[in-house]
């Protein structure tokens, strides 16, 4: 583990806006909960092994496992964002989507608990990483039109009735059920 990414105190409680953005930072963050979570997964399958067999012990990781995964999928997804940016050469397209990929990164680390229990991430960096988050979805607030019109989406997709939501006003099941033709 400590080849991963060491628990080192000033990284740890280091809260400056220029080092929670670093992609490098970024990226080991996410790679250190990936090597964590195998860890504390193959203890938990090597005590659970000997109680229940192979399989029972898979069985009762489960929950664990798919934690893993998803873990492993995010960490890859922040590899191929830095790519992309780093690619990118229009200048406000790169900032904005260095935006974007450091919003989604530091969304990842402030929903995820392992960062806390292991104490990598300290109760004063927790705190700077919800600023930043804040921070950063009011930059992308000017550029959000344009971000979700770059993906294509039609806009009878994006104004569907599930997608407005319950402070909306509409009944999204009345909706529904009057474009199928029953009468409500």
């Amino acid at each position: 583990m400590s080849g991963v990414l060491p628990h080192n105190p000033l990284v740890t409680h280091e809260t400056d806006v220029r080092h929670l953005r670093d992609p490098a930072f970024l990226r080991s963050a996410l790679r250190y909960r990936v090597a964590r979570m195998l860890f504390t997964l193959q203890l938990r399958l090597r005590s659970q092994r000997t109680k229940l067999g192979d399989f029972y012990a898979w069985n009762s990781c489960l929950s664990h496992i798919l934690a893993l995964a998803k873990a492993h999928v995010e960490s890859v997804a922040l590899g191929a964002f830095q790519a992309a940016v780093d690619g990118c050469v229009d200048p406000d397209c790169r900032r904005a989507l260095r935006a974007l990929c450091d919003l989604y990164a530091l969304r990842c680390i402030e929903r995820d608990m392992v960062f806390r229990n292991d104490e990598y991430v300290a109760p004063a960096k927790a705190k700077a990483i919800q600023r930043l988050i804040e921070a950063l979805c009011s930059e992308l607030r000017g550029v959000a039109l344009g971000l979700v019109s770059a993906f294509g989406i039609p806009d009878h997709i994006l104004r569907a009735p599930i997608g407005l939501g319950a402070n909306s006003g509409v009944n999204i099941y009345k909706e529904y059920l009057a474009a199928v033709g029953f009468d409500v």
